[in-house]
């Protein structure tokens, strides 16, 4: 009967350097490869690193520049608070300049309105919020369209 592994090479036989390199030269190319292997890594490391310095945007200028542009966001103006909690609105009556934006937050567990015959929120349900920017000067008494003793004023100079 024939040996079906004829071809293959003994598997538990030693590892035998070349026949035609001496001992020597295959140390120093196993030598030679970590070093390659270790400087490409590098080059790899501090390579990704200056890609991300420029993506940053830290020096104004490469490639990255684009799409890294700082854009400065859209900031609303800072809100005068109206809490809705307890069927009261709090604080009863506010005082704010001309152009200024007044929030009503419904902290409830009911549906809330803000409404006068200058401003209507409409229903503001649990945990969310309306707001409105008072650009007239004057008094403006205000009321919830389902709590009808829920009272509050915004007095704007």
């Amino acid at each position: 009967m024939k040996q079906r592994d004829e071809g293959c090479a003994n598997v538990n036989a030693p590892i035998q350097p070349k026949e035609n390199q001496p001992r020597a030269a295959q140390g120093a190319q196993g030598t030679l490869r970590l070093w390659l292997l270790a400087i490409c890594g590098l080059t790899i490391l501090i390579g990704g690193a200056f890609l991300v310095h420029r993506a940053s945007g830290s020096n104004g200028k490469g490639i990255a520049d684009a799409s890294t542009k700082v854009v400065s966001p859209v900031v609303a103006p800072a809100a005068a608070q109206v809490s809705m909690r307890n069927l009261q609105f709090s604080p009863v009556a506010i005082e704010v300049k001309k152009g200024d934006v007044v929030e009503w937050k419904n902290d409830d567990l009911v549906p809330h309105t803000a409404t006068s015959a200058a401003f209507d929120s409409g229903t503001i349900v649990s945990g969310k919020s309306w707001r409105h920017t008072f650009t007239k000067a004057g008094k403006f008494s205000y009321v919830c369209r389902f709590h009808q003793a829920m009272k509050g004023v915004v007095t704007v100079k």
